[in-house]
């Protein structure tokens, strides 16, 4: 009689064939996927505002525009606050310290130099032909124009708080001598100074997007310095619609938020607020990039 063996505990088990686990695919995490793109796309958009920088600081004008600014400001101070004694008894009383530190004309030069810089900085590539090679680098029309806008942005805002402080101590150093010297520390103060640091800025992006709609140089440097100045000098007389339209200019706005308010500054009958002058200077530039966007990506190059 012949004895089967007895299979051994390994022999017993079932034979199983060895195959690679089997991952689902509805169990995969996007998560990394998504931290990786937004990197991505974060040093992408890194990588355009260094472009912009460069070609921004490419130009000569550029140099110019923004070297000149201290130096007119700081001449034109104290070429109009030398003068104040020579006024009249009257109007040296109602004489408002914060409108000289921040003389209008001298100011005025400066936001058309900076709508110039806005212009420039985006028509110029139109006639030279590189808008082609930035477009087909970088196919996204509005973050060219947003990266644009925010290195302009960037660049006048530091030379408008370099100048704006020039302009108020070369002033106050005059006027002190006067009996008319201000305070820094007084709340008026220190909203002349941020309304005269975010002034140039907003010129130049709002001189930027006039050169994005109007790509001709000539057309659009004459729209981005003549447009605010028509619209600041809109007769209001005792309308209040016509006063609320010309309140609402750039330059009607800081100056409105850089003045006491005083006999000397002649106002007018309806004054804007600090609320409706910031409203201003914000509305502005937002309206005007976002027609550049639109038109920038409904329009062929």
């Amino acid at each position: 009689m012949t004895t089967v063996p007895t299979p051994t505990p390994e022999q017993a088990r079932p034979l199983r064939a060895e195959m690679p686990p089997q991952r689902n695919p509805m169990a995969t995490t996007t998560k990394p996927a998504t931290g990786a793109a937004g990197d991505e796309l974060r040093g992408r958009f890194r990588d355009l505002l260094a472009s912009e920088r460069i070609k921004l600081f490419s130009q000569r004008s550029t140099y110019i525009l923004l070297a000149l600014a201290p130096v007119i400001t700081v001449c034109g101070e104290w070429f109009t606050c030398s003068g104040v004694h020579l006024v009249g008894a009257s109007a040296h009383a109602a004489y408002d310290p914060l409108r000289g530190s921040f003389n209008s004309g001298t100011w005025s030069f400066l936001m058309v130099g900076a709508s110039i810089l806005g212009t420039l900085a985006m028509s110029s590539e139109y006639s030279s032909g590189l808008i082609r090679t930035t477009f087909l680098a970088v196919p996204n029309r509005r973050r060219v124009v947003l990266a644009k806008a925010v290195v302009l942005a960037m660049v006048t805002s530091l030379v408008g708080m370099v100048t704006a402080i020039a302009s108020f101590v070369t002033a106050q150093a005059i006027l002190s001598g006067e009996q008319l010297g201000i305070s820094i520390s007084q709340p008026a103060v220190l909203q002349a100074l941020v309304a005269s640091t975010a002034i140039l800025p907003v010129c130049a992006v709002i001189g930027m997007a006039v050169g994005t709609l109007i790509r001709t140089s000539v057309a659009a440097l004459f729209t981005a310095v003549l447009f605010p100045t028509l619209l600041g000098n809109v007769p209001s007389g005792s309308h209040q619609l016509a006063a609320a339209l010309s309140n609402s200019a750039p330059q009607n706005a800081w100056s409105s938020l850089s003045s006491l308010g005083t006999e000397w500054d002649n106002i007018g009958p309806f004054p804007p607020t600090a609320l409706q002058s910031w409203t201003a200077l914000v509305f502005w530039p937002l309206l005007t990039l976002l027609a550049a966007q639109i038109a920038m990506r409904h329009r062929d190059v």
